[in-house]
């Protein structure tokens, strides 16, 4: 599919525009969601009479609801695009971050962390979404490798940001200073984004699928019911195993960003900055895998992803054990291993979330798609990743090792999933 050289720079140029938005955008939502893990250890010593369970139970009622939500936002914002959904979950992310910054009481703090996990989830989808409007096959795993660093950047620039706050002004700044920060990013999505080539005057370019119009308003063409989505969604096959390798996978990932700040704080003795500082090896040299995964799958393996997840699981479960020997105070060999890691680890999450979730759904259900494999991932997250931890580490009387061989487990789990869609490749590419 090719259009005369005007049109070509028209939308080359919207490409770039769109990709800035969304990669923003989404990066935000980051400073207001890995802020707890700054804040958590300052929360144990200020809350004496909370348990590393009652707390590690907060992120796992914010993963419930984050998935609950993935699966529902998912389906809408297949109607609805990412202009206005971005936009609603940035200014109630905001308020949930505000309120929390003044509130002592432990159920409200559930609630709000609940709701802010809720409107977290709007974000992904609507990307995925937007950038299979935006993308062709043939740069789509490239190109959702690049997008896939915006959560590693926002990972960064939380930590970064929330480490600094939590040791100079309190873990409470930690949260209301992020909470500020969303709405001028929600006024610049709003004023900048379109979510289609169609909605800014340019023909459609996917092409896996063919075009159907869709109004303005975000309302698909009539066929296209939400219930239809949900239902070629759920009849597929590939997709639950899709689902199914990210439920054990994102229950790792999870546990390393909810936990890595901890681990540090409380194994290597390191103070709660520079704990957060080391702790970025992890999204960092992250981004590099999520970059090079979808471009290997390009160019190596004819945009099959199910290879590439399979051998970076592998490796990431060995990687899980190799933390056990390290001994206490050794936070260099910790913080290598952190960011090897990072690498096994963000490379298959760019894919199932990403590429893997658009190559094999149906074209009008990728945000759908994306939805439901990440409202499954977050279900693992919930059980593993936050209270799970915690009471592995009240149970264990603190000492780290059961953690790490639960995690190897669960990514030779992960590995064994993705490993049955190896030959699967996009509807253009069979």
């Amino acid at each position: 599919m090719s259009f005369d050289q005007t049109t070509e720079k028209k939308i080359a140029s919207w490409q770039k525009r769109v990709f800035a938005l969304l990669w923003t955008s989404y990066a935000s939502y980051y400073l207001c969601r890995m802020n707890f893990a700054a804040a958590q250890p300052e929360m144990l010593r200020e809350f004496t009479d909370w348990t590393r369970a009652q707390v590690g139970l907060i992120p796992s009622v914010y993963a419930v609801f984050y998935a609950t939500g993935q699966f529902i936002n998912g389906q809408i914002g297949s109607r609805f695009g990412a202009r206005r959904m971005m936009v609603i979950g940035l200014v109630v992310i905001s308020a949930c971050n505000l309120l929390f910054s003044v509130t002592t009481d432990y159920w409200l703090m559930l609630v709000l962390w609940a709701l802010n996990g809720y409107c977290q989830s709007i974000g992904w989808p609507q990307v995925v979404q937007t950038m299979s409007n935006w993308f062709r096959v043939g740069r789509r795993g490239t190109m959702m490798g690049l997008i896939s660093t915006c959560y590693q950047g926002g990972n960064v620039l939380a930590w970064l940001l929330a480490g600094y706050l939590v040791s100079e002004y309190g873990w409470r700044t930690s949260f209301w200073v992020p909470g500020l920060l969303m709405l001028p990013m929600a006024v610049v999505l709003l004023i900048g984004m379109r979510n289609r080539p169609e909605d800014a005057g340019l023909p459609h370019i996917r092409d896996d699928g063919e075009a159907e119009p869709e109004p303005d308003s975000g309302v698909l063409v009539e066929d296209w019911t939400i219930m239809r989505i949900l239902k070629v969604t759920l009849a597929s096959k590939v997709l639950w195993i899709l689902a199914l390798s990210y439920f054990c996978f994102n229950a790792v990932r999870y546990a390393f960003m909810n936990w890595g700040i901890q681990y540090f704080n409380n194994f290597h003795h390191v103070d709660i900055k520079q704990s957060a500082f080391m702790s970025i090896a992890f999204p960092l040299i992250g981004s590099l895998g999520a970059i090079s995964s979808g471009w290997v799958s390009d160019r190596f393996f004819q945009s099959r992803r199910g290879p590439v997840c399979t051998v970076m699981l592998a490796i990431l479960a060995g990687v899980c054990l190799l933390f056990i020997p390290i001994g206490q105070g050794d936070w260099v060999t910790a913080t290598a291993v952190l960011a090897l890691a990072g690498f096994m680890i963000y490379g298959p999450d760019a894919i199932l979330t990403g590429a893997a979730a658009i190559d094999l759904s149906h074209p009008k259900a990728a945000a759908a798609a994306a939805g439901f494999i990440m409202a499954t991932g977050n279900l693992g997250s919930a059980l593993v990743a936050g209270f799970g931890v915690g009471l592995i580490l009240d149970r264990s009387g603190g000492d780290w090792n059961p953690v790490f061989y639960t995690l190897a487990v669960l990514s030779l789990m992960s590995a064994g999933m993705a490993a049955l869609l190896w030959n699967e490749k996009p509807k253009t590419r069979k």
